[in-house]
């Protein structure tokens, strides 16, 4: 049986890190006024009321594809809104790295995943926005690029978009080497022919030699665009004056630190009619991500980083809104994984039920295993959104599903009311989980946040 679960913020906060994980980082942006408010209470009925809207674009599928490959793990990234496999039929997410010339199998840890992001604006009418294994089909939620501050998007701009853009921290160290001679050497700046091209092309806000190497233009986003280490301060990319791409962490704006590598993409879920959660109307949701990796001689090596900013581009609020990150997690074999979470680190895991990877022995059909050698790998929200109080937001609840739910309830969701049911903490029909079993007790009023 293959498990799926969520990794959902809400209400708790996080505090350590375990080694071997997926280490998450999130942003919330509102960009109008009013508030977000993730609600205690129960799941809010669907409601028949339409308000798909005709701003889109129908822009053309995500194709992109890159690997995350400075450490000990090799994760493939798309530009859909998924993450973790080829988009068609394997998992990418390979820990220990091989090289794919040695005759050694690549053995993946985690099949995909995805952020899914779900709510109701104030006309009470669903939104949602996930992403599964729709892009094998050609279904999608999601498209390259980002959203004006009205939340469209041109199919231009989705096609210039669908690309990633990649630095290595030795550029970053290069050109951090140049500015500090340059400055020795009494100059004010620095000739863009000495700037590495990775970070004098970075898509930072207002980056003057962004369309000099990519050869068109950047958006002014009010939220930003990819983070930098700013100079001067006055919130414009110039990297002639020393500026640099950086990891962008709160609380970190006077240490700034960078990878080994780096990786930066926009998508949005306003590009289309959304064919993945049948239904569900889009959000006009804007999303940019980091992710990175260091390469180390510690348990770092063994870690992938994801930091995600979500903008709401929307004219009105979104209510009782939640968003969870969806992890289909093929610990080699697929058929003998367990999943738990350990709720004051904010950590999902997941283990093999017994000494060795696969049914029988090593052997788990065409797909590579782990045999003897069974690692467990955790998926952790190192830091999450703040609340209205100022407090940030951990880990709220840990949920799962699987493939072979003959009724449903436990299965996979197909419609937008079943994925925000799943996305805030209940089965696919709205029950609650309850305590003991496989969490769907009927009868049970033993409600709890977090399986296993």
């Amino acid at each position: 049986m293959s498990y799926l679960f969520f990794h959902q913020i809400k209400n708790l906060k996080m505090r350590q890190k375990n080694c071997l994980l997926i280490v998450l980082l999130f942003t919330f942006v509102q960009v109008h006024y009013g508030h977000i408010n993730p609600t205690e209470e129960g799941v809010k009925p669907s409601t028949t009321a339409s308000t798909i809207a005709s701003f889109r674009a129908d822009c053309a599928l995500a194709t992109a594809q890159v690997d995350l490959d400075v450490n000990n793990v090799r994760a493939r990234l798309l530009n859909g809104g998924d993450l973790w496999w080829d988009g068609n039929a394997e998992g990418r997410y390979i820990v220990p790295k091989v090289d794919p010339a040695s005759g050694f199998p690549e053995v993946s840890s985690l099949f995909a995943g995805a952020v899914w992001i779900g709510g109701f604006d104030p006309a009470g009418n669903l939104k949602v926005a996930a992403q599964t294994y729709g892009s094998a089909s050609g279904n999608s939620d999601f498209w390259p690029g980002p959203l004006t501050d009205f939340g469209s998007v041109g199919a231009d701009t989705c096609l210039r978009w669908d690309r990633f853009f990649e630095v290595k921290g030795d550029d970053i160290r290069q050109h951090l080497v140049n500015w500090n001679n340059a400055l020795e050497n009494g100059q004010t700046e620095l000739d863009p022919a000495q700037i590495p091209t990775s970070v004098l092309g970075w898509p930072a806000r207002g980056n003057d030699f962004f369309f000099d190497v990519h050869g068109w233009e950047l958006p002014f986003q009010t939220q930003g665009l990819a983070n930098f280490f700013d100079v001067v301060g006055n919130g414009i990319y110039e990297p002639h004056l020393g500026d640099y791409p950086v990891i962008e962490v709160r609380g970190c704006e006077e240490c700034p630190q960078y990878p080994d590598e780096m990786q930066y993409w926009i998508y949005n879920d306003a590009g289309g009619v959304h064919t993945e959660s049948v239904n569900s109307n889009p959000i006009q949701m804007e999303i940019q991500v980091q992710a990175f990796a260091i390469s180390s001689n510690d348990e770092v090596n063994n870690m992938t980083f994801y930091r995600y900013k979500l903008i709401n581009r929307a004219i009105e609020d979104i209510d009782s809104c939640f968003f969870a990150m969806w992890v289909d997690p093929d610990l080699g074999c697929a058929a003998d994984d367990y999943v738990g979470c350990d709720i004051e680190r904010s950590l999902a895991y997941v283990y093999n039920q017994d000494a060795v990877d696969g049914i029988t022995g090593s052997d788990c059909g065409n797909v590579p295993t782990y045999g003897i050698d069974v690692p467990m790998i955790g998926i952790d929200y190192f830091r999450g959104p703040l609340d209205e109080l100022g407090s940030e937001i951990g880990m709220s609840s840990f949920t799962y599903y699987n493939n072979s739910d003959p009724n449903g309830t436990m299965s996979d969701p197909t419609v937008a009311q079943e994925y925000y049911n799943y996305i805030a903490g209940r089965w696919s029909d709205g029950t609650p989980f309850t305590y003991g079993g496989t969490g769907l007790n009927i009868g049970s009023v033993d409600f709890v946040n977090y399986a296993f």
